[in-house]
Order: structure tokens, then C-alpha cells, then sequence
């Protein structure tokens, strides 16, 4: 059986492939994950690093944000072991991330546009309201991620991310800020970037005041 990490990866680099571009630059750049501190129901958000063959600038590093960690857990006896944080990247409940497009927008500003199927992680958590409600948390956790992502690989201000959910689990019943189903491009949503409103409340609502930096 695969590990994790590497059903996560092959996962991603057969999904984000629709990418025509091919790798430019190689260096080693970050990204972020959400995950759970030990003995807390908090959530915060972790910079990783990785070593990326660029292409697209926020397709390359969202292949780390959609992929297993592999996080070193230290024993009091050796052997050490690795595990993953990554709460994006749960063991058979995979996101499937699919890119859709970029270009080149006015003020330097770049567009992005992503599908993000949610099949896999609905099954996996269930239809019970407990199970619906984590499959939704971990949606928003994704626009977080990316958004956040975005931000290391542009700055702020300087993207726009559009972000379109397939196969979420009915939201009856849950608590929370509704979440938004989001489109792929103008015609159908408006795009996030690093002041919108939505984003910011997913942010305070998901992310421990303690890490959202």
C-alpha cells in the first residue's frame, strides 16, 4: 500500500497536470498547510517548504498544499517517525484539485482559477450532521490555504483566486458561516484575494488567533 505521502503526491501531479506549462526555475519555496496542535481543537496554519520545479508560480505550490507532510515525530527512544499534518491531505479522503486556467491581469495582478473536488473526503467523513460539518470546515480550510499560499508566491493584493467546490455534502444542519460553492471564473463567482470579506471571516472562524500569520 502507498503511503500517504506518496498517494498524496501522485494525486496531485496527475491532477494539477492539465497545466500546459512545463518546469522553468527550481527552487525551494513555500506554502501552507492547516493542521491541529497536540491536545487542542484549535486549527493553525503551518509554512512549509518545498523544493519546487516552477511552471505556474501558485499551480507548483499548491501541489504542496494538497499533499501529505511529511513531519518528523521525535521519540523518547528511537527510531524517529515522519506523519502527516496536513489536514488537507487525510488518508482516503483525498481533495482533488484541478486547475483551470491563469493569465495576466492589469497592475500585475495574476488570475487564477481551480476546481476542487470534495467526493472522496465527503465519503470518507460521512452524512451524519458531525461528518458534513468536518467535510465543510476542511473546504474552508482550503480557501484559507490557498489564499494564504497565494499571498507567498505574489504578495498582497497582487492575485485573484477563483475557487469552485464540487460534490460538498448538504449544509443543513451545520453551524458556522455558510460556504461558498464559488465558480471558476466572472460569469459565475467573484474571485478571492488577500482583503475579501469572506475570506477574512473564514479566517477568524476556522484559524486560532494565535497562528494566523
Amino acid at each position: 500500500m502507498k503511503s500517504l505521502f506518496q498517494t498524496a503526491c501522485l494525486a496531485a501531479a496527475i491532477l494539477f497536470s492539465n497545466s500546459p506549462a512545463n518546469a522553468t526555475v527550481s527552487e525551494f519555496s513555500s506554502y501552507y498547510v492547516p493542521y491541529q496542535p497536540i491536545q487542542s481543537e484549535n486549527v493553525c496554519l503551518s509554512k512549509q517548504i518545498m523544493l519546487a520545479d516552477f511552471g505556474i508560480p501558485l499551480v507548483s505550490l499548491l501541489q504542496g498544499t494538497f499533499s501529505g507532510t511529511r513531519t518528523l515525530h521525535q521519540a523518547l527512544s528511537p527510531p524517529h517517525t515522519y506523519r502527516n499534518i496536513n489536514l488537507l491531505a487525510t488518508e482516503g479522503g483525498l481533495i482533488v484539485p484541478k486547475y483551470n486556467f491563469d493569465r495576466a491581469a492589469s497592475g500585475g495582478v495574476t488570475d487564477y482559477s481551480f476546481s476542487l473536488d470534495m467526493a472522496a473526503i465527503s465519503a470518507l467523513n460521512g452524512a451524519s450532521t458531525q461528518g458534513r460539518q468536518k467535510t465543510v470546515d476542511i473546504a474552508k480550510l482550503a480557501i484559507i490555504s490557498t489564499v494564504k499560499t497565494a499571498e507567498l508566491a505574489h504578495g498582497k493584493h497582487r492575485f485573484r483566486v477563483w475557487i469552485k467546490f464540487n460534490n460538498l455534502p448538504s449544509t443543513v444542519g451545520l453551524t458556522g458561516l455558510p460556504i461558498n460553492l464559488g465558480g471558476i471564473d466572472w460569469q459565475e463567482a467573484y474571485p478571492y484575494v488577500s482583503n475579501s470579506p469572506l475570506y477574512q471571516r473564514y479566517l477568524v472562524e476556522m484559524i486560532d488567533a494565535n497562528c494566523r500569520s
